[in-house]
């Protein structure tokens, strides 16, 4: 039971969406959002999709104008029952600092939380 707990407090944590992150929102449809960027930064994209009701896939697209740093889709094993995604905490940089558009789109019903941050903090 104790072992139980410390894994849901810990996960819940994981992407409590404060202050550490870069970027963070909760979403359940197609979405578009605008966050800044840096170069030589490295940037991590994280997803939480809860216990149970996350999207089973969800497309992650971040782009400024034509230049797209990050295209990933990603995936969960329905058996899996902490929705862990894959690829797991991928990695990116970019190569000019500005607005970027962060667009999702969820591949089934569900919400989750995405994330991203800088891996040097």
């Amino acid at each position: 039971m104790i072992i139980l707990t410390i894994l849901v407090f810990g996960y819940s944590f994981y992407l409590s969406l404060d202050d550490e992150y870069i970027f963070g929102a909760s979403i359940s449809d197609e979405s578009v959002f605008e966050v800044n960027l840096t170069t030589g930064i490295k940037h991590k994209f994280l997803i939480d999709g809860g216990f149970f009701g996350g999207p089973l896939c969800l497309d992650v697209t971040i782009s400024k104008g034509s230049y797209v740093p990050f295209d990933e889709s990603f995936r969960t094993d329905p058996m899996d029952t902490f929705k862990v995604y894959y690829p797991y905490e991928p990695m990116f940089t970019v190569k000019e600092n500005g607005t970027y558009q962060v667009h999702v789109n969820p591949g089934s019903s569900g919400s989750c939380k995405i994330a991203i941050f800088d891996v040097h903090n």
